[in-house]
């Protein structure tokens, strides 16, 4: 029977419900505060004011939370203060009340389970939250409270003030003085360290483990629920769980501590399982959860390398298997694929771990018996998606000639790739299927994939990060990945001709939940755990190798690679025992010639822009010409070519337009330089060009409108220039597509010349018709090419000079360096353009650019191949002198032992190679080294040719002395055809015709 009366009003109900709710509160609060206060944890009371605990109290009464298990979320008016009370006192409900903050950044979480297990009370403070006042009582309370306690020595407190002042007002407002120093002791121990340290201290309170979990840098969102998902799979019974970040110097510190029962918590009972658990915790900072292959670890048991693994094969498949059907093939079927086969995917992960278990015996034989097995379950498959899958899957294991995955500290995934894989899988979009490179490694991380691609054995290339900011766009972007890191990598081959090392790229794709950070650490890391040689072989230990050789790769900055983490990289390599650590990356801030501050590769783009200019009859130290550019200010090609070109040539250079992500900016007679320059000085984007120095007819635009997006995306092909310098944009920015764009009403381009700053910003096609269409284009591989040739020089300095030396005599060897830049980039444009004139504009430059990069490489090659069958590069005075000659004169003079005692035999010899082919085939034009070579030899015509080099040298000094009429026609011939004509003589040639 109700308890409402059927009389009386509204007036009179509204009392009596009143009653009732006061009398239901009532009874509710008698029966919840005593409960309460014998259930909840003591440190929670040691933490929460009364206050703190009156508001719980009445929001767990009033929701009837515990009778009625309702869930009940109180937040705070700003937002960023969470309380999260829930019926059931179990990890699973952990795991659920985590799990609805997933996306937000929680800077503190204070986690309760009541001792009976009927109630959860959580409490979260979430970014952002300003910063901790030092002067505030509180604050210096907490600081006295630690000094008195005696856990710190005296000389420590002071940095301990400066750890608490990092984290938030809540670490102050509920500081616990025990807490606050294990806090602090795990932060010291974790400085400079990117690896996880977890530690677990028994009996810490009766019947209770203590495990903590700390690291630098901690994941933003979703760690704590990794960590306690983690925890539930391992049957662990959590009873209370503290999480707190530091926005300490250089970056977060994350500490997160849960309170297991001991006797409810099987994990914890022998060193086998809890090893497990252990090295588990430590791979979750490297980890993306919430992918749906997690339920393999939720319902089969799979641990997070396992599922890591399974990512990694999904996404690797996934890449490829895009290229022949993107429609059948998504993301989204494949890993479909994979859940409604658990048991082909367990098997797939069975042989894989058989293939590369360092304890493993009979691994060869494991594998094939698992295998063999996998195959005839796929074989009764009948859709196309599942079997096409699991085949390739199949080859990425079979096909993987080292891993990292049984490193116990590894940051993430990588595997060497056999490239003779790329045969049997469909290939990816806009690959080369006839131009396979020499090796190549794949990623795998937290929200991020890359792909390292290299077409030698000793290679150079940049790392290049392409970030995203949205699901769709990170599908679009990994879509066409493998295909941009090869294109980029074919080029930096061609354009890596002048160099020992060949050409390499790396590109890593980060996801919109992505850190980049996070992801160029684990790839670098990762990296280094499958070249780094043991001991006793050519792999550390704990890495199974079917390469069987050392393996060198060098690494360069490309975008979105900055100073700190080069410097990391190269600190990394150190620790972790590689050989040439100053030479694993270039550019290094201090010890390196960094590319943005020197311009290096400004300097060669603008060597080609004058002599393209000269080919147009312009000589811009005489006369204006109009460029425009992409990139903008910031940029480090575009910045300083703009520099370059008004230092260079003053106002004759006028730079009619500017592009950059962020905006654009257009003056038909030149923007103001001394605007110009002060934005490249400031590094601030073009969009920041002040409006009251455009001349009549100009405009500038930021992005933030449809006017200026438009206005940005169009103006590099809509504004008339005499040269266009590309020096930033997303490769293939004019393509198959648009490329008519760039032309104007009347069919003629509007620019006449381009000198690629940038690399692939034409598609090939695009580049094709814009060149039938008059455009003379001086592609990357040749234009660009002075930054790759710097970072050799500073490889070579790595090889030769300490630190400490180098820096010693820093100033005087980049200015050596930029000279012999000059030199290199000139030697080509004007070869390039010999060759042009020669064949009567029949071919277009880029297929010249492309000839004479194979030309080079290959001479290269053969050379390298044949002294490889030799002695040392050292004993050969012909030799020796060439290796002298290429090395800025610094070196030569002052360190000549060092370079052949210090420098890799096989580097040298790579050198000599490089260097011999490109500086011949510069002098003498192409085709004619390659049919000496042929008929006498490579290394053999070499010599030959630098022996004539000598006797024509002789012949310059007597013409000069004899005082000739025509001397300076009699030197040009003699310039023209001596070497060629003695060279053949020498090696026999020359008596056959």
């Amino acid at each position: 029977m109700s308890e409402l009366s059927s009389g009386g009003g509204l007036g009179g109900d509204a009392r009596e419900v009143g009653t009732i709710v006061a009398r239901g509160l009532v009874r509710g609060t008698r029966e919840t505060v005593p409960w309460f206060y014998a259930n909840m944890p003591e440190y929670y009371f040691r933490t929460h004011d009364r206050d703190e605990q009156v508001r719980h109290l009445q929001a767990i009464v009033s929701a009837g939370v515990v009778g009625d298990r309702h869930v009940l979320a109180i937040r705070s008016p700003c937002g960023t203060r969470v309380t999260l009370i829930s019926p059931g006192g179990g990890t699973a409900e952990l795991v659920a009340a985590l799990g609805t903050l997933a996306g937000d950044e929680v800077l503190n979480a204070r986690l309760y389970a009541t001792l009976d297990g009927r109630m959860r009370l959580d409490s979260f403070v979430l970014a952002p939250q300003g910063a901790v006042d030092r002067a505030d009582q509180s604050f210096v309370d907490a600081v006295r409270s630690v000094e008195l306690s005696g856990l710190l020595r005296a000389d420590e407190t002071e940095g301990f003030g400066d750890f608490l002042s990092c984290g938030t007002c809540d670490c102050v407002a509920r500081f616990e003085v025990e807490r606050a120093v294990r806090h602090y002791h795990m932060y010291r121990d974790v400085l400079d360290d990117d690896r996880v340290h977890v530690r677990r201290e028994d009996e810490v309170y009766p019947g209770q483990s203590r495990i903590m979990v700390a690291m630098s840098a901690p994941p933003e969102r979703g760690l704590m629920l990794e960590m306690a998902k983690l925890l539930h799979r391992s049957g662990c019974a959590v009873r209370r769980a503290y999480g707190d970040v530091y926005a300490t110097p250089g970056g977060s510190f994350g500490v997160c501590s849960f309170y297991l029962s001991a006797c409810d918590s099987p994990a914890l009972g022998n060193r086998e399982s809890w090893e497990k658990l252990e090295a588990q915790l430590a791979r979750l900072k490297w980890y993306a959860g919430g992918h749906p292959l997690e339920w393999f670890a939720d319902a089969e048991g799979m641990s997070v390398s396992q599922v890591m693994f399974m990512q990694a094969a999904a996404a690797f498949a996934h890449q490829f298997l895009a290229g022949a059907d993107p429609h059948a093939f998504t993301a989204h079927n494949i890993v479909q694929s994979m859940l409604t086969h658990p048991a082909i995917s367990r098997g797939l992960v069975e042989a894989f771990e058989a293939r590369f278990d360092p304890d493993g015996h009979g691994r060869d034989r494991a594998q094939l018996d698992v295998l063999r097995r996998v195959r005839g379950q796929v074989a009764e498959l009948s859709d196309e998606v599942e079997r096409q899958t699991f085949r390739v899957i199949e080859l990425f294991i079979t096909n993987t000639l080292r891993t990292n995955y049984f490193l116990p500290d590894r940051f993430g995934l990588s595997f060497r790739m056999d490239p003779a894989i790329l045969a049997h899988i469909p290939p990816a979009p806009g690959t080369v299927k006839d131009d396979p490179p020499y090796g190549f490694f794949f990623f795998y991380g937290a929200h991020f994939r890359g792909f390292h691609v290299r077409h030698r054995e000793m290679a150079r290339g940049g790392v290049r990060v392409v970030p995203t900011v949205s699901r769709e766009n990170f599908e679009m972007e990994s879509n066409r990945l493998f295909a941009e890191v090869t294109a980029l990598a074919r080029t930096q081959q061609h354009k890596n001709k002048d160099i020992p090392e060949g050409g390499s790229k790396a590109v890593i794709l980060v996801g919109p939940q992505g850190d980049i950070d996070r992801a160029v650490k684990s790839v670098a890391d990762s990296l280094l755990d499958i070249i780094v040689p043991g001991q006793d072989g050519p792999s550390l230990p704990q890495v199974v190798d079917y390469l069987g050789r050392e393996e060198v790769i060098y690494l360069g900055p490309d975008e979105h690679i900055t100073p700190s983490h080069i410097e990391w990289i190269v600190e990394r390599a150190r620790r972790r025992g590689f050989r040439w650590p100053s030479a694993f990356m270039s550019s290094k801030p201090s010890t390196g010639i960094n590319h943005k501050r020197y311009g290096v590769t400004s300097l060669g783009v603008i060597v080609f822009a004058e002599e393209m200019l000269g080919m147009l009859g312009i000589d811009p130290k005489r006369d204006a010409f109009r460029v425009k550019l992409t990139g903008g200010p910031r940029g480090d090609v575009a910045g300083n070519a703009m520099l370059l070109l008004m230092r260079q040539y003053g106002t004759n250079a006028r730079i009619v337009a500017v592009t950059d992500g962020h905006g654009a900016a257009f003056d038909p007679q030149g923007l103001d330089h001394g605007e110009l320059e002060h934005l490249v000085r400031e590094e601030r984007g073009i969009a920041e060009f002040n409006p009251e120095r455009l001349g009549a007819g100009g405009t500038v635009a930021g992005a933030g409108t449809p006017e200026g997006v438009r206005l940005r995306d169009t103006l590099h092909n809509t504004a008339e220039a005499d040269l266009f310098i590309p020096a930033g944009g997303r490769p293939e920015t004019i393509n198959d597509g648009n490329w008519r764009q760039f032309l104007l009403p009347d069919g003629s381009p509007s620019a006449r010349a381009v000198v690629e700053g940038a690399n692939i910003f034409f598609s090939p096609q695009a580049r094709t018709e814009l060149e039938r269409h008059g455009v003379l284009i001086a592609q990357g591989a040749s234009a660009n090419k002075t930054g790759v040739i710097c970072s050799s020089y500073e490889v070579l300095a790595g090889l030769t000079l300490s630190d400490e030396e180098f820096l010693a005599v820093k100033d005087e060897y980049v200015a050596e360096v930029l000279d012999i830049l000059r030199i290199r980039a000139r030697s080509e444009a004007r070869l390039m353009l010999r060759e042009y004139r020669r064949c009567g504009a029949a071919r277009p430059l880029t297929a010249i650019t492309t000839e004479l990069s194979r030309e080079i490489n290959a001479l290269a090659d053969g050379i390298a191949a044949e002294l490889g069958q030799g002695g040392a590069v050292a004993n050969d005075p012909l030799l020796r002198a060439l290796v002298l000659e290429y090395c800025p004169p610094l070196l030569s003079a002052r360190y000549e032992d060092r370079i052949f005692t210090r420098i890799p035999e096989e580097h040298l010899r790579a050198l000599v190679a490089a260097y011999a082919a490109s500086r011949i085939v510069y002098a003498e034009g192409l085709g004619w080294m390659s049919r000496v070579g042929a008929r006498g030899g490579l290394v053999e015509a070499v010599r030959s040719y630098l022996r004539q080099e000598a006797v024509v040298a002789a012949y310059r000094a007597e013409l000069r002395a004899a005082g000739l009429t025509h001397v300076r026609e009699l030197l040009g011939i003699l310039d023209a055809t001596a070497c060629k004509f003695l060279t053949e003589r020498d090696m026999g040639i020359e008596a056959e015709r």
